[in-house]
């Protein structure tokens, strides 16, 4: 059966990139938390940490969320909005400050500031990858799938790292927005897609985008990652209203809603209830569309399929779920094939509804 580029998406999250030897978020919290047991530079806020942490924890057993893992993006997330103090939209509606996080916090919150600065420098060094071409390359599978495929695919990643643009970009053409002479992003250059091979969706920024003071109001790309790149941070307030984030998010709703009939989600943890939200539109408005989920799991398929139908809250009839439990590895490189995606897009066409 001949496929269409545009008939497959993909989704790609933190364990897509795990096996190039970057860390996942929950790995992420366990090296904080080891170096502040042991990092001078780290101790100082081990009471502030662990204050964070099981307010969080705390606040999502409210909510009845019990088996909701803590990490990296949770904790973030929250001291970002701690850092805006009275600035917060809530303030005014906030009687006071705990009193324990004014001790912990110091002046000014400053000790907010501090500890997100060394966390945000950490976050560097995590994603980045020493050899690409020994750790990162069985992305290389993309480069062979579009020799097979012939067609302009579209990728969406929630991943900071550049695993993709490394190993994918040394062969084929992959759009990002960014203009190859000014370096600025621009919605205008996805739209002229000829010569393409890739178009590059990175939903929650990536370690070598940055800001210029001087203009304030552009985004640009560097060669390598930067010191205080422009990131994101998704699974709490996830949608930025401004450009690329809007544009990006835009687009992935579009293209469930209307070109896919396959999404192939690679390490995706179903964890971004803003992304889920689309996903669950488009599935239940679309019989003609399936997800492929990638993972590297122990749980039988069974298992694997129904837990991703009840976060996306599908009847358990549906058969719109399928799964791959060998990891992204194994699958790029061995299964991510013209031949093995067709039969997929063909259940999905005659799926009974």
């Amino acid at each position: 059966m001949e496929i269409k580029g545009e008939q497959i998406i993909f989704l790609l999250g933190a364990g897509a990139s795990a096996e190039a030897k970057i860390p996942i978020s929950s790995q992420m919290v366990s090296e904080v938390e080891e170096l502040i047991e042991a990092d001078a530079e780290w101790k100082d806020f081990n009471q502030l940490y662990n204050y964070l942490k099981s307010s969080i924890i705390y606040s999502e057993g409210i909510c009845g969320n019990f088996n909701i893992p803590f990490n990296i993006e949770k904790l973030l997330v929250v001291i970002a909005e701690l850092e805006k103090r009275d600035k917060n939209l809530m303030y005014p509606f906030i009687g006071s400050w705990n009193i324990r996080l004014l001790d912990l916090a110091g002046s000014n919150f400053e000790n907010i500031s501090r500890f997100k600065s060394l966390i945000r420098t950490k976050l560097n060094s995590w994603v980045k990858v020493n050899n690409y071409e020994k750790d990162a390359n069985y992305y290389s599978g993309f480069i062979s799938l579009s020799r097979e495929i012939g067609n302009m695919m579209k990728v969406f990643s929630f991943n900071y790292d550049l695993c993709f643009e490394k190993i994918v970009g040394k062969e084929l053409n992959i759009e990002t927005g960014f203009d190859n002479v000014t370096r600025n992003w621009h919605y205008g250059n996805f739209e002229n897609e000829q010569d393409k091979h890739y178009l590059l969706y990175k939903l929650h920024g990536s370690v070598d985008w940055y800001q210029d003071k001087a203009e304030p109001n552009k985004l640009f790309r560097s060669d390598d990652p930067v010191e205080k790149p422009e990131l994101i941070f998704g699974i709490l307030n996830k949608l930025n209203s401004m450009d690329p984030y809007l544009y990006y998010t835009s687009e992935f709703r579009r293209a469930t809603l209307t070109t896919a009939n396959l999404i192939i989600t690679v390490g995706y943890s179903f964890e971004d209830t803003y992304a889920n939200n689309i996903l669950t539109q488009a599935l239940n408005s679309r019989d003609d569309l399936k997800i492929l989920h990638v993972t590297l799991s122990g749980k039988s398929k069974l298992d694997v399929i129904k837990q991703i139908k009840h976060i996306l809250k599908l009847e358990d009839s549906s058969n719109q779920i399928e799964v791959y439990l060998d990891g992204a590895s194994d699958f790029m490189l061995d299964s991510m094939n013209k031949e093995y995606l067709s039969r997929l897009i063909i259940k999905s066409k005659d799926a009974p509804f």
